[in-house]
């Protein structure tokens, strides 16, 4: 470990970076976001563009600005569902403030949803079919990396096997989530992670479940207590943020 530091971005949500060497001696730069949700006063929302209910493209600090007010402060954003490059579709289903803006999941894709009682779920295509009307907020993923507690074995192909940029959400209990920002493609500086190092990296934290997001040029963390304090923690590997589909905000609401 070279460098381990964090602090309270507001009460009940807590930035840590991470920059060490891995086993094979490169760098390594690891960013997270804990979120512990408390009904009325911190929560977690889907983010789309323009704050609309169409597809497009923005990047995670244009989807934050469009979502933020007076009562509803926007202090952090991640990028989320992989996505049509050219239209900005998300891949997988898509709800907002209860609306279903997209109802599809693949049998081999995994969600991360907040219900209408403000639990936090992650879940495969089985858990979508049942907990699917109980859903107030969710977006798409990809592969399920831990589930129960145990780490799921990932197929071995370039995609899982191959040292990208990633971003990731674990699961630590029904109220309390980490996102998981691994920066890559820059050897001086981080080298990624394949998919099974990421899903022992996020049972270390303690995930009961954990699923990978969208990564490579999309994987972006932005936060800050006030709009005017945003800021790109990470260092996304295009050289700035990559405008996505949508994205997970944390949001204190004020009274």
């Amino acid at each position: 470990m070279i460098r381990d530091t964090s602090f309270e971005l507001v009460p009940g949500v807590r930035e840590r970076h991470l920059y060490y060497l891995n086993g094979a001696g490169n760098p390594m730069a690891v960013y997270l976001l804990r979120v512990r949700t408390r009904k009325g006063k911190l929560g977690i929302e889907a983010a789309t563009p323009f704050n609309q209910d169409t597809f497009a493209r923005q990047t995670v600090p244009r989807l934050m600005h469009f979502e933020q007010s007076h009562a509803h402060r926007v202090v952090a954003g991640v990028n989320a569902d992989f996505f049509n490059m050219k239209n900005g579709t998300p891949l997988q289903m898509e709800f907002k403030a209860g609306r279903a803006l997209r109802d599809t999941l693949a049998s081999n894709r995994g969600f991360m949803a907040v219900l209408k009682n403000g639990r936090l779920l992650i879940g495969d295509s089985v858990a979508y079919r049942h907990k699917k009307r109980r859903i107030s907020e969710a977006l798409g993923g990809y592969q399920i990396l831990v589930k129960r507690g145990k780490v799921i074995p990932q197929p071995q192909n370039a995609f899982s096997v191959t040292r990208h940029p990633r971003t990731a959400a674990a699961l630590l209990n029904a109220h309390t989530i980490v996102f998981v920002i691994v920066d890559g493609r820059q050897p001086a500086y981080s080298n990624g992670m394949p998919l099974d190092e990421l899903a022992q990296f996020l049972k270390w934290l303690g995930a009961t479940e954990a699923i990978n997001l969208d990564g490579g040029g999309s994987s972006t963390l932005v936060s800050g207590a006030d709009p005017a304090d945003w800021a790109v923690r990470n260092r996304p590997s295009d050289g700035a943020p990559r405008a996505v589909a949508n994205g997970w905000i944390v949001v204190s609401y004020a009274h």
